[in-house]
């Protein structure tokens, strides 16, 4: 168990090793648009599916050092190879205001898992700009059992909030030395942020100074086109490259079945919700139309979104989101 209030980053910074490059997910966009509209999505940079149950997501708010609990939330699902997995804030419903008011339906519709749905557990992706955020995986041999993860990748500086001098003002980081004091463009805040092409690994240790434009692209406020694609160096590094290509499903929105054409050697059709869950569900092989492929019976599931993944005996990789009436 991790206890509450333990100060632990600067304790363990100096002792990480580092990451090699293209051997760890990181954060490849952030975003801290108008009302609820947060969101970050990770890239894996190598050749394999990684299964996020060793990872968490925490967020140091307001400058802590101290990891909580309640600002911390573990992943689940599973990022392909050469992929991004889309974390959103778990705000869904389109009639509430205020701070319960919804995430963009644009965000909504590209998320693979929602986080900090409950206020009282969790505040892990109700980052304001001026929170310091973690990727961070389970250490298999930690030295200190009372703290088994790693952080893998940082975003800003743990344990130092952006402020005005004199002012209570919510700032964030900007492009001006020291960074942290209002001085330059404010790029944390109100801005999305893409990592640049050439970045092929994670900060796992506390950086002295933030400076976000180092790594990163900064992009106006509510700036989701590119939100679920990431292009990397470690694309063309990677050996062999996984092969991903777009499913198409008769009809969507289904009701009680789908059809999925597909004339391939098949390996695996997997249905997965956006909680990560993968979902057990009976498929059969049929033709539709003078079309080869398989029909999923979608009768057991519940209203919502979902992910096909179908994989081919040659490794290709199939997907697309499935709307479930």
């Amino acid at each position: 168990m991790i206890r509450k209030n333990t100060l632990l980053i600067f304790a363990v910074c100096s002792s990480i090793t580092a990451i090699a490059q293209c051997d760890q997910i990181f954060i490849s966009e952030y975003i801290e648009g108008s009302n609820n509209n947060k969101a970050l999505e990770l890239y894996n940079p190598t050749d394999k599916a990684i299964d996020l149950k060793d990872y968490r997501l925490t967020r140091w708010s307001n400058g802590s050092a101290a990891w909580s609990p309640q600002y911390s939330d573990k992943l689940s699902g599973t990022i392909e190879p050469l992929s991004t997995f889309n974390l959103v804030l778990d705000r869904t419903d389109q009639s509430a205001t205020g701070r319960d008011t919804a995430v963009s339906v644009e965000l909504l519709n590209k998320a693979d898992l929602l986080l900090s749905k409950d206020y009282n557990t969790s505040f892990s992706m109700s980052f304001n700009g001026d929170d310091a955020l973690s990727i961070d995986i389970i250490d298999p041999d930690p030295s200190d059992p009372s703290n088994p993860y790693l952080p893998i990748d940082i975003f800003g500086k743990i344990g130092e909030r952006p402020r005005l001098p004199r002012s209570s003002r919510n700032i964030g980081w900007s492009d001006s030395f020291p960074y942290s004091t209002g001085s330059g463009l404010w790029c944390t805040i109100d801005k999305t942020l893409i990592r640049k092409k050439s970045i092929v690994s994670g900060v796992n240790a506390n950086p002295a100074y933030f400076n976000p434009r180092n790594e990163w692209e900064v992009f106006p406020r509510n700036t989701f086109d590119s939100f679920g694609t990431h292009v990397c160096d470690c694309e063309t590094l990677s050996s062999p490259k996984v092969k991903k290509t777009t499913l198409n499903l008769f009809p969507n929105p289904a009701l009680n079945s789908t059809f999925i054409p597909f004339h391939g050697q098949l390996q695996t059709i997997e249905v997965i919700a956006l909680n990560g869950k993968k979902m057990s569900i009976n498929y059969k092989e049929n033709n539709f139309a003078r079309m080869h492929g398989y029909t999923l019976d979608l009768s057991d599931l519940s209203k919502g979104q979902y992910i096909i993944a179908l994989t081919g005996t040659n490794g290709v990789i199939h997907s697309a989101r499935l709307l479930k009436e």
